[in-house]
């Protein structure tokens, strides 16, 4: 059904489009190749105008689909590892992996456990991903982590080894394996996410509709490129209004008009001879033309106006009357700052350092006093100058002695000579900072400016140069003054004087211009004979312009017309048509069973008192669906649920859609049962155990080791039993993190048996030891006897209460009270043993009640202890347990 719909959508498309879904069909997963994108790149070019060499086209067949379907041979994972340049992750370790069962991987916290999921998410189908760091305590640059890959595929008999670095693809057979960790189930929970496993038939139309999405974006960043270019104006100078200014226009980005021609353009910018020389004929006639004039006087005008405001402004500020002023700030100044200095002197000649009160020292007060108010919110006029007080500069409290010489220091920022100096300074300063910004042109400048003003007639010529003279005369004026503020106040007198004003002359020359202007509009109104010849003259001047800019023009046309056929190509490749084909099949084919996915899995793991609704859309090409609350109104899942209920959710959703699966690709699950009570930590194993059940690889990393033992009770009960492995993953602060164990238990998990074995062989370590008074030996006995401590504590819930009730376990084993008996000697050899050890395993002693340091004859002695307690409570045991199953049945009847 879902071949015939996709076949019959794709018999109304257009035959680019045909063929591309036939290269998809033929590709594993797909996926085209290179070779398939670049034709099927050149047949959308076709499609929107470009002239590019077409491939052979051929359209999508049923026996295309049947050739290829999307659920591709499946591939175990064998093992991650060795690894190198990854976090702090011991190298030379390998973590296998069972691939026919599951496999059950145990670490504490900060073991390295999540080195290696951050290694899955990276190589597997994930919807997060880590980035894999070297060891960040480290100085330096790092190399790319690097892991050895073992996986199995299908029909092969011996796995493929690859060495993979960060950084490069990873092995396409196992990416369709699934990875679940606390990263992926926030997005589960709050996130819509893609739909990873599909029919056929979605699967190549979301491949298709991803490469579409890819031919759009090359497509557009062609297009952005174009656009740059495009922002360059066109060039001016035409008639406004003319024929060739309004071709121009219809090359803008932003004109709905159609654009011209090649052809167009370049038969408008050709002038025949006789044209070429009609508009010589016109120019010379037309060059005292009252219309020209009236423009070239107006523009004079303009350019005087200009000139008069800065001539204005040159008078004012270079006057007799201005320099004057500007000497008697400038003696003030100097005046002023020499009483300051002589006051300073006299003021601070106690001081430990000279030049106290000058400039460089003023200025460094009063970046200190503009410090004080940063700090204290308080616009400071003086410094802190109290004993105690801290110093702005120094920051160290202030000793008497230095508050007093900072009082001196404010009374003399304050006081009456240092104010004047200051005011002086200041009014100085604004003074010939204006000056130095006043704007003088230089004589070349008024040239070029004034050229069209100086061709009108021989005395305007002449203005010109007077007006330049005038500039050049006031720039010496004005950079002779700046250079005597350097030297003494008698140089003054030195500096070049200003041209007579030019002020007046250029408002009468402005106003004369205007009036000979209005004349020429006269004159041109009255003459309308000319006015065929002014259009003839300018239509032959704007085209034989444009002859000179064609090239430019062209170019522009070439632009637009390429970003037109993109923006068509842009067009051919939307994904909105793919998407409700999409849709369509995946609302017919997949959801109802997604649907019921979800609820199955909602229902084991008992999240049932929740109404959830579970909803589909398509984007870009691809499939998506989330599971939301079916509340009165939307609102996030994260904002109602509990941490658990947020965990089994993502873990349900997760589930259900790795479900659709058909190929039964594998899935690794990191600490699934974060915030879950145990009643829900039971549903779960259960789960992952009924799924390994099926065929699927199932890799579970956890710290919990109540988990640890659910899974593995589960794998135990269930018909028939599922093949189960154990890892266990540890550190050590000689060898790092990532230690790979598939035999040793974590200590918590392990037996007694299992632990006074571990303590022997802890005990021979020390054979040779002589020296019993050093730290080393103190650290060595305190931890012997904090495991031993820790072994009687398990030896009493295992061994003497029969395993009734375990730490980790959910369960009272009612029926294993008949090994259990508890008497007074019991109570007696573990009270004094636990006391014993208790005192040597890290209690602080009081100093009256030291205690002698353990040798390894005391250790051996209660060693021996403790595993004679149990060889005995285990005979005792087993004889309580003969008996008492007697209890369990009737007496026997006595017979005659």
């Amino acid at each position: 059904m879902a071949e015939l719909g996709l076949l019959e959508w794709a018999d109304k498309q257009h035959d680019w489009i045909r063929d591309a879904l036939r290269r998809h069909a033929a590709r594993p997963g797909f996926n085209l190749e290179q070779e398939d994108k670049a034709d099927v790149a050149a047949g959308v070019r076709h499609v929107g105008g470009f002239t590019v060499d077409l491939p052979d086209c051929s359209p999508i067949s049923a026996e295309h689909l049947r050739a290829n379907r999307s659920n591709e041979p499946r591939a175990v994972l064998c093992s991650l590892g060795p690894v190198k340049h990854l976090n702090r992750l011991a190298e030379e370790q390998q973590l296998r992996f069972a691939t026919d069962g599951i496999t059950i991987v145990y670490g504490d916290n900060g073991s390295g456990k999540s080195g290696y999921c951050r290694i899955a998410k990276k190589l597997c189908r994930s919807l997060t991903a880590d980035d894999l760091l070297g060891n960040v305590f480290e100085i330096g640059a790092k190399p790319p982590a690097e892991v050895l890959v073992r996986f199995l595929e299908e029909g092969a008999t011996e796995p493929t080894p690859i060495t993979w670095k960060d950084g490069t693809l990873p092995p396409a057979s196992i990416a369709r394996i699934s990875v679940f960790d606390s990263a992926n189930a926030r997005l589960y929970v709050d996130k819509q996410n893609r739909i990873g496993f599909l029919p056929a038939a979605i699967a190549l139309l979301e491949s298709h509709g991803r490469h579409r999405g890819e031919l759009e974006a090359d497509f557009r960043e062609e297009i952005k490129a174009i656009e740059k270019s495009l922002k360059t104006p066109l060039p001016g100078g035409y008639t406004a209004g003319g024929a060739i200014a309004k071709l121009l226009a219809r090359l803008e980005i932003k004109s709905k008009d159609m654009m011209p021609s090649a052809a167009e353009i370049k038969n408008l910018a050709a002038l025949s001879p006789q044209e070429i020389v009609d508009l010589a004929g016109l120019e010379q006639a037309l060059a005292s033309d009252p219309s020209t004039m009236a423009t070239k006087r107006r523009r004079a005008k303009v350019a005087l106006g200009k000139l008069l405001t800065a001539s204005e402004q040159i008078d004012a500020a270079l006057s007799v009357a201005a320099v004057d002023n500007y000497r008697n700030l400038c003696a003030a100044a100097d005046s002023t700052a020499q009483a300051a200095q002589l006051a300073a002197s006299g003021a601070f000649v106690t001081m430990p350092l000279s030049g106290v009160g000058l400039s460089p020292w003023r200025l460094m007060f009063d970046h200190a006093r503009v410090y004080a108010a940063s700090v204290s919110g308080i616009d400071h006029q003086h410094l802190p100058d109290q004993e105690g007080d801290r110093c702005m500069l120094c920051q160290e409290p202030m000793t008497a002695d230095a508050a007093a010489r900072v009082r001196s220091f404010n009374d003399f920022v304050t006081g009456a000579a240092n104010k004047a100096a200051r005011v002086a300074a200041v009014a100085h300063e604004e003074a010939l900072g204006q000056l130095k910004g006043l704007a003088i042109a230089t004589g070349e400048t008024i040239e070029a400016a004034l050229g069209e003003f100086g061709d009108l007639s021989a005395a305007r010529k002449a203005m010109v140069a007077l007006i330049a003279a005038y500039y050049v005369a006031a720039g010496k004026r004005r950079d002779g003054i700046v250079a005597a503020a350097a030297a003494a106040v008698s140089e003054f007198a030195l500096f070049p004087q200003l041209a007579a004003p030019v002020a007046s002359k250029i408002r009468t020359e402005a106003e004369a211009l205007e009036a000979e202007a209005q004349t020429d509009d006269k004159a041109a109104a009255d003459d309308g004979n000319r006015a065929a010849d002014r259009a003839r003259r300018d239509t032959l001047k704007d085209r034989k312009k444009l002859g000179e800019d064609l090239t430019i023009v062209l170019a522009r046309l070439a632009d637009l017309e390429e970003r037109r056929k993109l923006l068509s190509c842009c067009d051919a490749v939307e994904t909105g048509s793919v998407s409700r084909q999409m849709t369509s099949l995946r609302r017919s084919l997949v959801m109802e069973n997604l649907e019921k996915r979800v609820v199955a899995e909602i229902e084991a793991l008992a999240l049932t008192h929740i109404p959830f609704a579970v909803n589909d859309r398509s984007q870009d090409g691809q499939s998506y669906f989330e599971v939301g609350l079916n509340a009165a109104r939307a609102i996030p899942n994260s904002k109602v649920l509990s941490e658990g209920e947020q965990r089994a959710l993502a873990l349900a959703c997760f589930l259900a859609e790795v479900g659709g699966d058909t190929s039964r690709q594998g899935m690794i699950i990191d600490d699934p049962v974060s915030s879950l009570d145990h009643v829900r930590i039971r549903r779960v194993a259960a789960r992952l155990v009924k799924e390994a059940a099926t065929g699927r690889q199932v890799i579970i990393f956890t710290h919990n080791l109540l988990f640890f033992n659910e899974v593995i009770d589960a794998a135990a009960q269930a018909n028939p039993p599922v093949p189960l492995i154990r890892n266990y993953i540890n550190k050590s602060e000689s060898a790092g993190f990532g230690l790979i164990s598939e035999t040793d238990e974590p200590w918590i998990a392990q037996s007694v048996t299992k632990r006074i074995d571990t303590l022997k062989t802890r005990l021979k370590s020390f054979d040779g030891a002589t020296d019993f008074t050093t730290d080393a030996w103190r650290r060595s006995a305190k931890d012997f006897y904090t495991d031993l401590r820790e072994t009687w504590e398990r030896l009493v819930e295992e061994i003497l209460l029969g395993k009734v009730v375990e730490r980790f376990n959910s369960d009272v084993k009612t029926q294993s009270l008949k090994g259990v008996v508890v008497e007074d000697e019991d109570h007696k050899r573990i009270y004094w043993a636990m006391k014993r050890v208790s005192e040597r395993s890290g209690h602080d002693m009081a100093a009256a009640k030291a205690i002698p340091i353990p040798t390894p004859a005391d250790m051996k002695g209660d060693l021996d202890g403790i595993d004679q307690y149990r060889v005995d409570t285990i005979k005792r045991k087993k004889d309580a347990e003969k008996r008492r199953i007697e209890l369990e049945q009737p007496p026997k009847a006595t017979m005659l």
